[in-house]
């Protein structure tokens, strides 16, 4: 059975680029799960706690712009849009740094947070599309779990490295390493990705986008309501056992998640393409996660202790829940637009993650 399993991986590593691009994704997934905590600990270090979240909250309102690199993505070849997003964010981002050691306005530094954050390179949604345009319906599910099992990874190693360089070393050495990983995504990417760019569109193209099919709206919908529901569950796990503040026992819930997200997606990715294929109809993923919260809430209910063993069936439904999301966004996007549709349901998902930490 594990032979079996290793088969799917082995022939994904086979395909062409394949092996590129996951090093260059796993190098641009590092780079979101560091950025917001180091451009915070670099903030924070001149300017008091709240007055440092109010300009690091310019990061999450550029990072809302993914759309829009989409579409450059899919009018244009990906060396015209990356190198010049490159060069404009390290360009950003260092006058972002001068001016926090300069002591300039505060409108000043949330701008050129926003803008440093509109420019980076959406090295996921390359990642995703390419992945696609490259494998077959056999070896795709498990290159797109993958990608979120790479995702996940990013978001669990990257906070720990951000707070551990800037403590270590000074504050601002976390965005370094961010601008250093980008530089070598890029290039990475470019070479994995290599004729792989997306056509040019025709000129009569809809100005919605992918937004006119009434099928990527509900795909979005669709990602936007499960990140909600997540992130909202997460919220209110992180003050496990108090209530009112976060907690230990809150953590080591939520790193339960994490890992069983991981290794969900791993699972998945190495099942049989029949077996994979019948397990990723977002249908029955989605309402295997929605029976796994709720056996988390009740078994809460019952004995708080009985609420880490519900946190494993959450987790490993995590993982495949979002590469679901993704394939069923890629299949309903029109030709020439698989970047910009990619991008919506990233964007989705951020905006019910954002009203999802609100509620919980």
């Amino acid at each position: 059975m594990i032979a079996a399993a290793t088969s799917r991986y082995r022939e994904l590593l086979r395909t062409r680029g394949v092996r590129t691009l996951i090093m260059a994704a796993l190098t641009g997934k590092l780079q979101p799960g560091m950025y917001n905590l180091s451009l915070l600990l670099l903030l924070s270090s001149h300017l008091d706690y709240g007055r440092a979240t109010l300009v690091a909250s310019g990061s999450a309102w550029g990072a809302m712009t993914t759309p829009l690199r989409g579409r450059l993505l899919d009018r244009y070849p990906y060396p015209r849009v990356l190198w010049p997003l490159l060069a404009a964010h390290l360009g950003f981002l260092g006058l972002l740094v001068a001016g926090v050691d300069r002591g300039v306005p505060l409108p000043a530094l949330f701008a050129l947070a926003l803008l440093a954050a509109t420019t980076v390179p959406p090295i996921g949604i390359i990642t995703r599309v390419t992945l696609r345009a490259r494998t077959s319906g056999d070896v795709r599910i498990t290159a797109l779990t993958s990608d979120t099992v790479l995702t996940d990874v990013g978001f669990m190693v990257g906070p720990v490295l951000a707070i551990g360089i800037g403590h270590a070393t000074a504050p601002v050495a976390g965005l370094a390493i961010c601008a250093l990983l980008m530089m070598i995504a890029v290039p990475l990417m470019l070479r994995g990705a290599r004729g792989g760019s997306a056509p040019r569109p025709p000129a009569a193209r809809h100005w919605a986008g992918p937004l006119r099919q009434a099928t990527s709206r509900w795909v979005f919908l669709v990602a936007a309501c499960f990140f909600f529901g997540v992130h909202a569950m997460e919220t209110a796990l992180a003050s496990y056992g108090s209530g009112d503040e976060v907690t230990l026992a809150g953590g080591a819930a939520l790193s339960i998640i994490a890992a069983g997200s991981v290794l969900g997606g791993i699972v998945v990715g190495g099942l049989p393409p029949t077996r994979s294929r019948r397990l990723m109809r977002p249908t029955v993923v989605l309402s295997t996660m929605a029976g796994a919260m709720f056996l988390l809430a009740m078994l809460l209910a019952v004995d708080p202790l009985l609420g880490y063993l519900a946190c494993v069936p959450v987790g490993l439904c995590l993982g495949p829940s979002l590469a679901a999301i993704f394939n069923a966004t890629g299949d309903a996007a029109a030709p020439g637009e698989e970047a910009e549709s990619q991008s919506w349901a990233a964007s989705a998902l951020m905006a019910g993650a954002a009203l999802g930490v609100a509620a919980g």
